[in-house]
């Protein structure tokens, strides 16, 4: 049995009644009975342990029992087979997919609010993100102009962010100049690394988190019911990953703010509270 990577044990798994088959079955002739679901991956039943083979790549159609809705998934990796009363448990992890298998997937997840909340909270960031080709570009004009306001607002967050970065590099700098010979300050440099490593870290996913937010409003899809998943899936998206300062800039932007203005009036506003 290949153990499962720390990610996929620490996301949330959550109960769904679904079907699964073979990409090539659209009817569902002979489905496996699906067991549980998350934003990054499934897991069914086979009768057995051959069908399907650990690191085998397979292709997969899926049934969600409770809308009927019908998607494929086309880079799906078998991570690990357990037995359970004769039958066996084939646990898969979504390599690739296309902004409708996101939304898609995101539907068979996220069933109701409490659930969002549940789930969201323990999400990873790489959870929302898919493949260019094969993900439709949206059509809406308003689409892409929200997508540019969330680019200025990385670009203007990363940009003051750096006079922060540089003082940690000189606090860096200052104490290996102060360190006598071989006799380096080890707590002094844990303490810096630590304060760079946590600097780092921030600034990477929140820059990243608007970049992900530009790429999903870009790929909105235009059919009605599907655009307004597509909202949903953008909302949840925006009270998991963003900053509540990133949060509050983006709506100061759509008051007609520049990145850089909007940014500082969000500070100001969060400091007032």
């Amino acid at each position: 049995m290949i153990q499962m990577d720390l990610e996929q044990r620490q996301s949330l798994r959550f109960l769904r009644p679904f079907l699964v088959t073979d990409k090539e079955d659209e009817h569902f002739s002979a489905p496996f009975e699906g067991l549980d679901v998350n934003l990054t991956g499934l897991s069914f039943w086979v009768d057995e342990p051959d069908y399907f083979l650990p690191e085998q790549q397979i292709s997969l159609r899926i049934k969600n029992s409770e809308t009927n809705e019908v998607y494929c998934l086309e880079s799906v990796e078998v991570v690990h087979q357990r037995e359970e009363e004769g039958r066996f448990l084939c646990g898969c992890h979504i390599v690739q997919v296309t902004s409708s298998q996101l939304l898609s997937h995101h539907r068979t997840v996220m069933t109701d609010e409490k659930t969002a909340l549940v789930s969201m909270a323990a999400s990873k960031l790489s959870e929302f993100d898919f493949v260019e080709d094969g993900s439709t570009l949206s059509t809406d004009q308003a689409d892409f102009q929200e997508a540019s306001m969330a680019l200025n607002l990385a670009v203007s967050q990363l940009t003051s962010s750096r006079n922060w970065g540089h003082v940690l590099l000189q606090d860096i700098q200052n104490t290996i100049d102060a360190a006598q010979g071989d006799q380096v300050g080890v707590e002094s440099f844990k303490t810096i690394f630590r304060q760079f490593s946590d600097y780092y870290d921030h600034i990477s996913d929140t820059t990243i988190a608007l970049g992900m937010l530009a790429k999903l409003l870009a790929h909105t899809p235009d059919n009605p019911v599907d655009k307004q998943s597509w909202k949903t899936l953008i909302s949840d998206f925006e009270a998991r990953f963003l900053t509540e300062q990133q949060q509050v800039a983006y709506d100061f932007m759509h008051q007609g703010m520049s990145a850089d203005e909007a940014f500082k009036q969000a500070e100001e506003y969060l400091r007032g509270l």
